[in-house]
């Protein structure tokens, strides 16, 4: 189930998500170009490693396999928003999962995470948020030029500025968000070669190559054995 934050935060924030799952379940986690924070009433094991009950994720590089049981609260940040709520650069979070108790000193709980991100000071990052909401507009199908363009920026000026606010180059977000629109578009039973063009890829190839690097899996894969519990969160249910 996802519930929006208040109207103030949600410049920062997209939604909260809340799943529920009282058996121990393997999940597949990929990057869909946002941080978040996770508040888990119950176990994540990562890599054989327990999780903190409460922990924040900055950018993922690659695609991850991870259990959990019990109830789960996400805060799904946009990819500038944890660092404009908390002034982190963006890069230092990359491929970290980070205990809460190491950032604040009086961390937010499950209970007031709302109240508590909207007391805290905004950092601004105008350019960013335009950009962001550009791409996300465009559906990841812009060019470098394109977005040097729209921005004003050199490209190591407005890589720079992403890679502190957001954690990953101008680029990669483009490539993120035009392979999730491309994921979102798949169904079952249908061919994907109307969809491969639809979303700039030129050829299927390419759309195939850049859907099993970020989610490890094959697009036939993913519909035939998976389903779905948020766009970065899969159950998994396969050798791959």
């Amino acid at each position: 189930m996802q519930v929006l934050p208040s109207i103030s935060l949600r410049p920062f924030i997209r939604h909260y998500l809340f799943i529920e799952n009282p058996a121990r379940t393997p999940i597949r986690f990929f990057s869909d170009g946002n941080p978040g924070i996770v508040f888990c009433n119950g176990e994540i094991i990562l890599e054989g490693q327990c999780l903190p009950p409460a922990f924040a994720y900055g950018q993922i590089s690659h695609y991850k396999d991870l259990y959990y049981t019990g109830s789960l609260l996400i805060v799904v940040f946009r990819p500038y928003g944890l660092y404009a709520l908390t002034g982190i650069p963006a890069a230092e979070l990359k491929d970290r999962f980070i205990d809460l108790s190491l950032i604040f000193k009086q961390p937010p709980t499950r209970e007031n995470v709302n109240e508590f991100f909207s007391s805290l000071q905004q950092h601004t990052c105008s350019l960013t948020r335009a950009t962001v909401d550009y791409i996300d507009q465009q559906k990841g199908q812009l060019s470098l030029a394109q977005l040097q363009d729209f921005t004003g920026y050199q490209e190591r000026q407005l890589e720079r500025r992403f890679k502190e606010s957001v954690g990953i180059s101008p680029a990669k977000y483009c490539n993120i968000v035009r392979t999730h629109t491309f994921l979102k578009s798949l169904k079952k039973d249908e061919k994907i070669t109307p969809l491969v063009f639809e979303n700039g890829y030129c050829d299927q190839s390419h759309a195939i190559k850049d859907f099993k690097k970020l989610t490890g899996l094959t697009p036939r894969h993913y519909l035939h054995n998976n389903y779905p519990l948020a766009s970065n969160f899969l159950s998994r249910n396969c050798t791959i």
